[in-house]
C-alpha cells in the first residue's frame, strides 16, 4: 500500500492505492492500480469515487464511469463488486469486468450513497438537476488530478435511475466544456435499463407481462387501471402522489403475479440474487428499489475489509447509512421523465447509446420503446427505418444462440440483449462487453 496526500480543486484527497492488483479476464490477464478519495462537491456534501487503472495504458484507453441508481444504491458496491469490477466480495477474480476495456471509475451518486455523505439534512440533493451539478463539481475536480484523462475517451455508463441522472450529467457536463471551465474528451452516454420515464415503464408493465403469461385478462385490467391512475397524477404534476401510487402499483403487480422479480420476469423476488417483494407505503419503497443491492453480506464486506483498505472513511460515516434519506430526499423527482433531456443529447451531436435487458421488468424493454418514440430528434424516422443487426458472443455451443440486436443511426444506438435482466453486466457478461467493446472502439 501507498499513501500519498494530493492537494485537489474542492478538497484534499487521500489516495491508497496498490501496484500488485491482476485480474484474469475474458481478454486475458489485466494488471491494474487502485486509488480513491473524496471530493467535497458542495458545503457540507462529499462524493466518494473509485478508480481503477490499467497499468501501461494505451493512450486511446477509455475511461468508464459507472452510476449505479436508486436513487441511493451504491456504484463502489454492488455495481463494483456484484457486476463490471474486477472482483468479487470474496476476491474472486470477475472474467466479465469491464476493466479488460477501459479503466473503470466508480462514483457514490447523489451525496449520501454509498461511502458518500453529508454534515446536515439540508445538503441532501434535492432534484436531478443538483445531482448532475454534483457530478460536474466532482468531474472538476477529478479531471484536474487525473489529468492524464483528459485527451483519453471518457464515457458515462449507468443502470436504472443512474439514467435520470446521467443524462442530466451529460447535458451539463457539455455546457461546462463548452465554456472552458473542464477538459475532458466526453464521447457518449449509455443509458442502461435506464428510468428515463417511468410512466412509459407503469404503462407497459400489464402487457408485457400479460405476454408473458404472468397475468390473465381479469389481472391485466387490474393491473391497467392502477396505471391509469398514476397516469393521471402525473398529467396534473401530482409528483408525490405519482410516487406514491408507483408504489401500490408494485403491490398489485406482485400480488397478481405472485411476486415476480422486479429485475428479472423469469425468477420470483425472493428466489433471485437480490431483489425481494415487499408491500410498502412511501417510505418503504427504498426497501424495494435499493435495500435489494445492499445486502447483508454486501454490507458487512464494504464496513468491514473494504473500509479497513480504504482507510480514508470517516468514523461516523457507515456504507449505505444514509441511502434511505437520499431515496426520500428525491420523492418528487422519482416519476419525472427526462426524455427532453436525452432528446438535446442527441440533437447536441452527442452519442446516446441505449441497453435494455430482455426479462428487465422494472425498466422493461417495451417502455423503452415507448419513450424513445417520443424523440424529437430529427434522425428518428431513419432509425426507425433501419434494421436491427443480430449479434452473436464466445465460443461455447451456447454461442451459436443470437445474444442481442442492435440498430444504429447517425449518433444513436440501441442495444437489445437477450437473456438478460436489470443488470446487464451480471446476466449477460460476454454480451456486455461486445457491446462495450463495440461501442467503444
Amino acid at each position: 500500500m501507498r499513501f500519498t496526500f494530493v492537494a485537489a480543486l474542492f478538497s484534499i484527497v487521500l489516495y491508497i492505492g496498490s501496484n500488485a492488483e491482476s485480474v484474469n479476464t475474458l481478454g486475458g490477464v489485466i494488471n491494474y492500480d487502485e486509488k480513491w478519495g473524496y471530493t467535497t462537491v458542495r458545503s457540507k456534501a462529499h462524493t466518494f469515487w473509485w478508480l481503477y487503472a490499467a497499468n501501461n495504458p494505451l493512450p486511446s484507453r477509455p475511461l468508464l464511469l459507472w452510476l449505479q441508481g436508486g436513487p441511493g444504491a451504491s456504484g463502489t458496491g454492488f455495481g463494483n463488486f456484484n457486476e463490471l469490477g474486477p472482483k468479487d466480495i470474496h476476491g474472486n477474480d470477475n472474467n466479465g469486468t469491464w476493466l479488460q476495456v477501459g479503466d473503470l471509475v466508480f462514483v457514490d451518486n447523489p451525496v449520501g450513497t454509498g461511502f458518500s455523505y453529508v454534515e446536515s439534512l439540508n445538503a441532501y440533493s434535492q432534484n436531478n438537476h443538483q445531482t448532475g451539478a454534483d457530478l460536474v463539481a466532482w468531474a472538476t475536480d477529478f479531471f484536474t488530478l487525473h489529468s492524464e484523462y483528459a485527451s483519453r475517451p471518457f464515457y458515462i455508463f449507468c443502470e436504472s435511475y443512474g439514467g435520470k441522472m446521467s443524462a442530466e450529467f451529460a447535458s451539463q457536463l457539455q455546457t461546462a466544456i463548452g465554456a472552458g471551465k473542464i477538459r475532458v474528451n466526453f464521447r457518449g452516454v449509455a443509458l442502461g435499463d435506464s428510468w428515463i420515464s417511468p410512466m412509459d415503464y407503469v404503462n407497459t408493465w400489464g402487457s408485457y407481462l400479460k405476454s408473458l403469461s404472468l397475468l390473465d385478462d381479469k389481472d391485466l385490467a387490474r393491473v391497467n387501471t392502477q396505471a391509469k391512475h398514476c397516469q393521471s397524477l402525473v398529467n396534473t404534476n401530482q409528483w408525490l402522489e405519482a410516487t406514491l401510487c408507483w408504489g401500490t402499483m408494485q403491490d398489485v403487480v406482485g400480488n397478481v403475479t405472485n411476486g415476480v422479480s422486479w429485475y428479472n420476469v423469469l425468477k420470483r423476488a425472493d428466489t433471485d440474487e437480490w431483489s425481494r417483494f415487499e408491500k410498502q407505503p412511501l417510505e418503504r419503497l427504498f426497501d424495494t428499489q435499493i435495500s435489494p443491492l445492499q445486502t447483508d453480506e454486501l454490507s458487512d464486506y464494504m464496513n468491514g475489509p473494504v473500509r479497513q483498505k480504504l482507510g480514508i472513511i470517516p468514523k461516523n460515516v457507515r456504507w449505505g447509512g444514509q441511502s434511505k434519506e437520499v431515496f426520500i430526499s428525491l420523492e418528487d423527482d422519482l416519476m419525472k421523465p427526462v426524455i427532453a433531456t436525452v432528446d438535446s443529447l442527441l440533437q447536441a451531436g452527442l452519442r446516446v447509446i441505449v441497453y435494455n435487458g430482455q426479462v428487465d421488468l422494472i425498466c422493461d424493454t417495451l417502455g423503452t420503446e415507448a419513450w424513445v418514440n417520443k424523440l424529437t430528434w430529427p434522425g428518428l424516422s431513419s432509425w426507425n427505418a433501419t434494421n436491427r443487426q443480430p449479434f452473436h458472443v464466445g465460443s461455447s455451443p451456447e454461442s451459436y444462440q443470437t445474444a442481442g440486436f442492435v440498430k444504429q443511426y447517425q449518433n444513436f444506438q440501441f442495444w437489445f440483449i437477450l437473456r438478460a435482466g436489470h443488470m446487464v453486466a451480471y446476466d449477460a457478461k460476454e454480451a456486455a462487453v461486445y457491446m462495450l467493446k463495440t461501442i467503444t472502439a
